[in-house]
């Protein structure tokens, strides 16, 4: 193994970092930067090759920065590979790559022994000629460009600057829409009719140290070995694979790969960024160090609020087949979402506790597309058992009777007094306002809880509910009630578009 810095600009060699031991960066013929604002020592590099990280520790007075984030005088931060750095502000970015590597590989004649190039060996001894799997892991690796230039050279070694990979353009790709959704495309994406949708956490990676949740951006391993090659299979299948995933502090992010004929992509929700627990940089930095292990190129989209984008609402969904697949019609029929949220109860696996959510099944049923668990789809375990929520909207009889009893008249004959009785938000006022008001009824309100000076509605939390449902009596005759009657709910949507979102599954 090897760890090397790569400068994105491609305005130097890459810089070996060995295996724990530390190497001093700044300005110099090493780096090719005159700028004097840059100190000759502005960064301390340690590589551990164990743990596939790098520790970055800043020694010049004037700050470098990590993923975006500034590093004072004394400040030390991990990246783990593909993650970038910066020598100064913004500017000078570089990259860590691991690569396996062997000594023999290496040009012990070279005059330049600090500025070596990577050799990749692409033949064995007894090759002939190049094979397919041979090009197939040349362009993964380097691109469709440099198959072209090594096809004919057989029995030869391919000497190439790991600047030439396209991972030194991640951070351009990065794109702002509307304030809810970030999106990350990598070069050489194609698109396709059939989407093979994957969350991530749980799905694709995991955690390193072995917590329920990430302890920083370096803390993350793939999930099990079957992940990489399975991915490769969808690709030679034509399918475009997708992540699709939600968890308090994650992301949605769609993953493609390099030169491949499909698309990955990776759809997940970070709560974390909209209440200003995480960072963008340092998540988009976890990103690129994952999109760099697997060699596929990615597209991501993040949700970064609660909105339309947030699984299991097809928000994602729809901007990218609308916005983000070439145009190319997707057929949900071929189409699959894979994810660990999935309503399983407590030992649907022996030891297993039960699913913290079911909202990737929700989220495949509402874009109308197969699902599967993780073990189910990488494993081959049997399907699981499951539970579906106890509400379907889809179950709802938008014909039924809207009284309990039907026969029941909504206007008296004589004076009367209406009190309205039910949940908060369960539409007491939309009732009145729909039904009644137009009979001629006159609306007087006591409670006024639900709704803000202004009059306007403000969200009901779910602490209400419970309040309201621990001490909820239904009213009785027996109170002095001349008739109680039960308002069913029928739905009524202003359009098309209130209707479909309404019929989808929730949070």
């Amino acid at each position: 193994m090897e760890c090397l810095v790569i400068c994105c600009q491609k305005s130097h060699d890459p810089i070996p970092l060995p295996d724990g031991e530390s190497v001093l960066l700044g300005r110099g013929p090493l780096t090719q930067i005159t700028d004097k604002k840059c100190s000759r020592n502005q960064v301390q590099l340690t590589a551990n090759y164990v743990k596939k990280e790098v520790l970055v520790t800043q020694l010049g007075n004037n700050s470098s920065s990590v993923g975006g984030a500034s590093l004072s005088k004394g400040d030390s931060t991990s990246l783990g590979p593909g993650g970038t750095f910066c020598l100064l502000g913004d500017k000078y970015s570089h990259f860590i790559y691991f690569s396996q590597l062997q000594s023999s590989e290496r040009d012990k004649n070279d005059d330049e022994p600090k500025a070596k190039k990577v050799c990749f060996d692409t033949l064995s001894d007894s090759d002939d000629n190049l094979t397919s799997e041979d090009l197939e892991d040349i362009r993964r690796e380097f691109g469709q460009e440099m198959v072209e230039k090594i096809r004919p050279q057989n029995n030869k070694k391919v000497d190439l600057l790991k600047g030439d990979l396209d991972s030194c353009n991640l951070r351009e790709s990065w794109k702002d829409i509307g304030g809810e959704l970030i999106v990350f495309t990598c070069r050489g994406m194609e698109a396709s009719s059939k989407i093979a949708g994957f969350d991530l956490d749980g799905t694709l990676i995991t955690t390193q140290s072995g917590k329920v949740f990430p302890t920083s951006i370096t803390d993350w391993q793939i999930l099990c070995p079957e992940v990489v090659p399975k991915l490769k299979d969808l690709w030679h299948n034509g399918y475009k694979a997708c992540c699709h995933f939600y968890k308090p502090d994650s992301l949605i992010w769609v993953v493609s790969f390099w030169g491949f004929t499909t698309l990955s992509p990776l759809f997940f929700y970070q709560l974390g960024i909209s209440k200003k627990q995480l960072k963008v940089a340092d998540f988009k930095s976890k990103i690129e160090q994952i999109i760099n292990y697997l060699k596929v190129p990615v597209q991501v989209l993040i949700a970064t609020g609660n909105s339309v984008y947030r699984k299991p609402l097809t928000g994602m969904w729809k901007h990218l087949i609308t916005q983000a697949n070439d145009d190319v019609t997707v057929d949900e029929k071929d189409s699959f979402f894979v994810g660990d949220a999935a309503g399983r109860p407590a030992g649907w696996e022996p030891g297993k506790k039960k699913d913290f959510s079911c909202n990737d099944r929700l989220f495949a049923e509402n874009i109308g597309t197969q699902f599967h668990t993780p073990e189910e789809f990488f494993l081959k375990y049997k399907p699981s058992p499951f539970e579906w929520p106890k509400f379907l909207p889809k179950n709802l009889d938008a014909n039924g009777s809207l009284l309990n009893p039907s026969n029941a008249k909504l206007k008296s004959e004589g004076q009367e007094l209406i009190v309205m009785v039910g949940y908060p938000a369960s539409g007491k006022t939309t009732f009145v306002q729909d039904y009644l008001l137009p009979l001629g009824y006159v609306q007087i309100n006591r409670i006024r809880e639900m709704t803000n000076k202004d009059r306007t509605y403000k969200h009901v939390g779910h602490l209400a509910f419970v309040k309201y449902k621990s001490s909820y009596e239904e009213p009785r005759c027996e109170e002095g009630f001349e008739e109680i009657v039960k308002v069913n709910f029928v739905p009524r949507f202003k359009d098309d578009r209130v209707k479909e979102l309404y019929m989808q599954f929730h949070n």
